[in-house]
């Protein structure tokens, strides 16, 4: 699986990635992150070139620094996580949001909500 990405708004800028798929993509809807010293369920979605929000996915996959793993991926722009707390929209100026270009997270699932 090649992931490419544009300079945007979400994340910034990150390098293009090449992973070896290992299961087929399914959608996620929360990954657990740590948020001010606490692990949370934040929910998640994938954003397209246009900054519109579009369905998150996982699927397990080779990575040389981790092994074997789930990677979390959006669109052109990333994934946009946001607080349990915040319930507005997804937006590239919420406070309570942020962007990332993927997750690599345990292949065990523990840290995933499949939707």
């Amino acid at each position: 699986m090649y992931l490419r990405f544009e300079e945007n708004p979400n994340f910034g800028f990150s390098d293009d990635r090449l992973f070896q798929e290992r299961s087929e993509p399914r959608a996620v809807t929360h990954v657990l992150r740590k948020r001010q010293g606490q692990e949370v369920w934040c929910p998640i979605t994938g954003i397209d070139n246009s900054g519109q929000p579009q369905p998150a996915l996982a699927c397990k996959v080779e990575d040389s620094g981790e092994g074997v793993c789930y990677l979390v991926y959006g669109g052109l722009w990333g994934v946009r996580l946001k607080d349990p707390s915040c319930n507005d929209e997804w937006l590239m100026d919420d406070p309570h949001q942020w962007g990332e270009a993927f997750l690599l997270l345990p292949a065990d699932g523990s840290d995933i909500r499949l939707a």
